[in-house]
């Protein structure tokens, strides 16, 4: 299927093997990826990559509360399809996010989540806001990279934004705050996309078939049809057959409802019958 663009980054990332900061090599691994927008909450534990996100191009626009700024990514992620990134502090700033984590990973939205965490000196000793933050969204996302090693900050990142957009899912990138900081030498990875085609010729024929001889076809619209553009595509061929249309489970956006071959969605925000 056809796919919404990202739109080009305001500067090219760095290349080739270079000294950074660990900061710099997650920083600049968001630019090589198009990052532009991240929401959610300011704080020290990650203060330091914080500080290098405007001269990078990368604006941070600040919530009120982190379960807001994580819906504001999966919407971010919808309209754009692009990926949507929150962040915010470590602890209970990041178990704010699992309501709408869950509601992204449902909805297939490309959110990346990072999660600051305790320092790697003060884990287990009760320290500032200390949380085991990889269990709690264990169930809700697509992929949990953990930065082990301030060396692996850019393959981490890297990894994280390519399987949020490969599986269509959240995934959450954990980073010691301490690995934050110190100098590495390291290469941005160039971002892994899988192109997704339009189907196979012989897919295509049997499904040309199936619908000539269907006697009372019916359309299930979902995630496939506004990930590939193509809510005017599914209309002309509702409108061809005759066909109603029902969206599917958080997709009211795949078809319009005031078409007149609209059946409303599935499941328990279906309309009742009368």
């Amino acid at each position: 299927m056809s796919q919404k663009q990202p739109a080009a980054p305001t500067r090219e990332a760095v290349t080739g093997v270079q000294k950074m900061t660990p900061s710099e090599a997650f920083v600049e691994t968001m630019v090589a990826n198009g990052v532009t927008d991240i929401f959610g909450i300011m704080g020290s534990a990650f203060m330091d990559a914080m500080d290098i996100f405007a001269p990078a191009g990368i604006r941070l626009i600040p919530v009120v509360h982190e379960q807001g700024g994580a819906h504001m990514a999966d919407g971010y992620a919808r309209v754009s399809g692009r990926h949507g990134l929150v962040i915010g502090q470590n602890g209970p700033g990041i178990s704010n996010c699992v309501t709408a984590i869950a509601a992204a990973y449902w909805a297939h939205s490309p959110v990346v989540m990072i999660t600051p965490e305790t320092g790697t000196m003060g884990m287990g000793l009760g320290g500032f806001q200390e949380a085991n933050q990889l269990p709690m969204f264990q169930e809700f996302t697509k992929y949990q990279g953990h930065v082990n090693n301030p060396k692996r900050m850019a393959e981490y990142t890297a990894r994280c934004f390519d399987r949020a957009i490969s599986e269509m899912g959240p995934t959450q990138l954990n980073i010691p705050r301490d690995y934050f900081y110190g100098e590495i030498t390291t290469e941005i990875p160039k971002p892994m996309r899988v192109e997704r085609g339009a189907g196979g010729e012989n897919s295509l024929n049997a499904a040309v078939e199936l619908l000539a001889s269907a006697k009372f076809p019916v359309i299930l619209s979902g995630g496939g049809v506004v990930m590939g553009d193509a809510v005017a595509e599914c209309q002309a061929l509702a409108e061809r057959l005759g066909a109603p249309v029902a969206n599917g489970y958080l997709r009211n956006d795949s078809f319009p409802a005031s078409h007149p071959l609209w059946a409303g969605p599935l499941g328990y925000q279906a309309p009742r019958p009368r």
